[in-house]
């Protein structure tokens, strides 16, 4: 199968989408060996996004799994500039992946973790980094209230035809079975002007694409 770089040089050349198949791709990443994680900390990436410019993403915090903190360290060893984000985390860090969304040349960083409550609950949050090396949060936006409806989780997250695509389990309003079956949805994520459009595709979208 072949592939094609989402973006080159300054930006996050590690990830890659596939160009040939009509098949969603999971993003690929690539990151050094991990070591091992001493408490209180529970999760750790690191994203290079050049020679001498990485991102390490962390998640911590004592007692209960279901909160936590997250840390972003940005290490620039070539104009020797270290730089730091943090905010409260909820859940637990499963992934984290640098991606440049909306084309702007200002690649973003997205953290996903999933709820203890909830093992299918997801939990984004998103950070644009700027030349000099700020990062600005974006909201991820939640559920509507009709996406929302008969929500079973196991989301499942890829990137195709440069978009975010996001799926989920769901039971059907009708279904009154015991046992409800599960069906698929299918959400598509834009950025622009760093905010996300959210568009549900149906599966008569699906038909016409192919």
């Amino acid at each position: 199968m072949k592939f094609i770089k989402l973006f080159s040089g300054l930006f996050f050349a590690s990830v890659l989408i596939s160009c040939s198949s009509d098949e969603p791709q999971k993003a690929v990443f690539s990151t050094p060996k991990e070591a091992k994680i001493m408490e209180p900390f529970r999760f750790h990436k690191a994203i290079e996004v050049k020679p001498g410019l990485t991102l390490d993403v962390l998640s911590w915090g004592r007692g209960t799994d279901s909160i936590g903190g997250y840390l972003i360290l940005r290490s620039d060893s070539t104009h020797y500039s270290y730089r730091s984000v943090t905010g409260e985390l909820k859940g637990k860090i499963v992934d984290s992946w640098g991606m440049d969304l909306d084309t702007d040349g200002n690649p973003e960083l997205f953290i996903q973790a999933v709820s203890a409550e909830n093992k299918g609950d997801l939990n984004m949050y998103v950070y644009e980094y700027n030349e000099s090396g700020t990062g600005q949060q974006i909201r991820f936006p939640e559920l509507s209230s009709s996406t929302k409806e008969g929500y079973l989780g196991a989301d499942s997250l890829y990137i195709k035809d440069g978009k975010l695509m996001r799926e989920f389990q769901f039971s059907a309003k009708d279904d009154t079975a015991k046992t409800p079956a599960k069906i698929i949805r299918k959400l598509e994520y834009s950025l622009r002007n760093n905010s996300f459009q959210v568009k549900e595709i149906k599966e008569e979208d699906q038909e016409k694409k192919k």
